[in-house]
């Protein structure tokens, strides 16, 4: 799978975790338009699956698990701000 189709496949799964998967999925691919709602819904979801998934790598300790989700945390949220959520 390449860069492209999981970019594509992870769109799907923050979608099939939102409120309105329908409508957010019909305004996302068909033109319309996303709701200020919707786009802070996924990058919510998203902030909450990078955080799982740090938790997850058995291999780093807790300070390394801390200072990537803090970084990763801080752009989320930067972007939250840039786009007025």
């Amino acid at each position: 799978m390449n860069d492209n189709e999981k970019a594509l496949m992870h769109q799907f799964e923050m979608a099939a975790h939102s409120q309105g998967t329908a409508q957010f999925l019909y305004n996302l691919f068909g033109g319309g338009f996303v709701t200020k709602q919707q786009a802070k819904e996924t990058i919510d979801f998203c902030i909450a699956k990078m955080k799982r998934d740090i938790e997850s790598i058995p291999n780093l300790t807790r300070e390394q698990k801390d200072n990537e989700i803090s970084t990763r945390e801080t752009w989320f949220n930067a972007l939250k701000t840039q786009m007025g959520l």
